[in-house]
């Protein structure tokens, strides 16, 4: 009988020794699955921020793209629209110029420009330009200032005139067509149809 309760507490001794390594055991594995799947969800967390930021930056660079496209499109149309409306503007305005050059105020109006340019200029040798349709002028601007000659332009399309200083070379621009081409440059900057670059 003894003899059995010492082999009984062997027995006893081994399996408490036997749960107390199993214990250990589970407790190790348990905490090695622990960390392993912290760190595979760290991991995973990582890949999946990574692809998010990837698509997000994507994402946002397509749509800036196609902001930037559309954008620029709509800068071309109002562009267009606003030239449009310039040169619709502006044509009526070169039609009524060009009936105001077959007036009777255009050779006063001419002949001003003459003076004006040849006032501007001083001395030396000034040559008036003008288009070909008023080169009738010609004998008359020629008596009235005797210090300029004349000779046609055919750049000048709607009228008035150039006047060109030899010895200083310089240029006067009082044509017409100069004088609507600063009007549709003012037309551009004060319609009020501006267009953002933003």
């Amino acid at each position: 009988m003894i003899q059995q309760a010492k082999i009984n507490s062997f027995i006893n001794s081994i399996k408490d020794t036997a749960e107390e390594k199993r214990a250990a055991i589970s407790a190790e594995t348990q905490h090695m699955l622990d960390s392993e799947t912290a760190e595979m969800e760290a991991l995973a967390k990582k890949a999946a921020d990574d692809y998010i930021n990837a698509k997000t930056a994507s994402i946002k660079l397509e749509a800036g793209r196609r902001i930037s496209e559309s954008a620029s499109e709509c800068r071309k149309k109002v562009f267009s629209r606003r030239n449009e409306i310039a040169d619709k503007t502006l044509s009526s305005v070169a039609e009524k110029l060009g009936e105001f050059t077959k007036s009777e105020e255009y050779k006063a109006f001419l002949f001003g420009c003459a003076e004006k340019i040849l006032d501007d200029f001083g001395s030396g040798n000034v040559t008036l330009l003008l288009r070909p349709e008023d080169m009738k002028f010609e004998a008359e601007l020629e008596a009235k200032f005797p210090n300029a000659s004349v000779s046609q332009d055919d750049s000048i399309r709607i009228g008035g005139l150039k006047g060109i200083n030899s010895i200083v070379t310089l240029l006067i621009d009082d044509t017409l067509d100069s004088r609507l081409e600063q009007q549709k440059r003012w037309f551009e900057e004060n319609s009020g149809l501006y267009i953002s670059m933003r």
